[in-house]
């Protein structure tokens, strides 16, 4: 009889997982695994939302070399948070940076937009060098991305080696089946975004390691590019964004990086805004493109980047005698 009983109480509970299965499995059919944006469109910056392209291959609108009369010009370097992935020209920080600074200062200004998903510190010092002071600035702006200090040799080798161990790996029959449920199928991405997430910040951190070449090689082309700017007498500001994928209250990763990147960038004579502090408090999805998907910043990350940027320009970039505080 307790035998029975027992029998029954198992059927009862297998029952039950079954049945809590299949009311689970039809509620992530219902709602959907797919993670929330931050509440922008993110659009197609390939192609034809990309444009302006100016004919040296920027986005950005074509300019003369000398400023015309009575504009004053920042020059914004950066990598693909400065170009604007996922987001429309006008949207992104260099651009607000033009406007803001017009507003705020009753003046005329330019943003000169040499940037280039993918260029690290180095590249970004020859492009400034090169290119840059020509276009005679009133200021320059280089927004740092912590993988800025990427050694790109080593950078496109460990890309590779992840693609060839992605592309070799086949999935076994039981993880073929089992893949056809949606419950399952968000365990395992869960679970596998959980495991990426912390490789990815130990891969992050081990970019600012004392004895990394990409690190000794970023500082020094900060210490070139500080050096550039006295020369030509015009102030540098360097821009630390945070990596928006992690929560952004006191869990973030990576604040001894940004504080590597910021002491460096002193040393060499910028002013220095870290960014982090100004994105405290707030949910990074509601900062992001596309949730997980696209983790470039949203119009909303921009807006408050360049908010900033506007203050800090301001402190560094003399007013005319002639203009007042609006």
């Amino acid at each position: 009889m307790a035998v029975r009983a027992r029998r029954g109480e198992l059927a009862l509970l297998a029952a039950g997982l079954l049945v809590s299965f299949a009311l689970a499995e039809g509620l992530v059919r219902l709602l959907g695994a797919r993670p929330g944006g931050g509440g922008y469109a993110p659009v197609r910056t390939d192609w034809p939302e990309r444009r302006p392209i100016n004919s040296r291959g920027y986005r950005d609108v074509e300019h003369t070399r000398h400023p015309p009369a009575g504009v004053r010009r920042v020059v914004c370097l950066g990598d693909s948070f400065t170009w604007g992935v996922s987001v429309l020209f006008d949207d992104a920080w260099p651009k607000r940076l033009e406007r803001g600074l017009a507003r705020e200062r009753g003046e005329e200004w330019e943003a000169i937009i040499l940037a280039e998903p993918g260029l690290n510190a180095v590249q970004l010092t020859s492009r400034l060098d090169v290119e840059g002071f020509a276009y005679e600035p009133d200021v320059v702006v280089l927004a740092w991305v912590l993988n800025d200090a990427e050694d790109l040799d080593s950078a496109e080798a460990r890309r590779a080696e992840d693609w060839v161990e992605e592309s070799r790996r086949e999935p076994s029959a039981l993880e073929s089946i089992l893949d056809r449920s949606a419950l399952v199928r968000l365990v395992r991405t869960r679970a596998r975004a959980t495991a990426q997430n912390r490789e990815r910040i130990r891969n992050f951190r081990s970019l600012y390691a004392d004895d990394y070449p990409g690190w000794s090689a970023a500082r020094a082309a900060l210490h070139t590019m500080g050096g550039l700017c006295r020369a030509k007498g015009v102030p540098l500001v360097v821009a630390i964004f945070p990596l928006f994928g992690n929560p952004l209250d006191e869990r973030y990763p990576f604040e001894e990086e940004h504080a590597k990147v910021a002491q460096a960038a002193a040393a060499a004579g910028a002013k220095v805004v870290d960014l982090l502090p100004w994105y405290r408090g707030l949910r990074w999805e509601t900062l992001v493109v596309d949730g997980a998907r696209d983790e470039h910043p949203n119009e909303i990350a921009h807006r408050i980047a360049a908010q900033t940027l506007v203050r800090a320009v301001d402190e560094v970039v003399p007013r005319e005698s002639n203009q007042s505080h609006p």
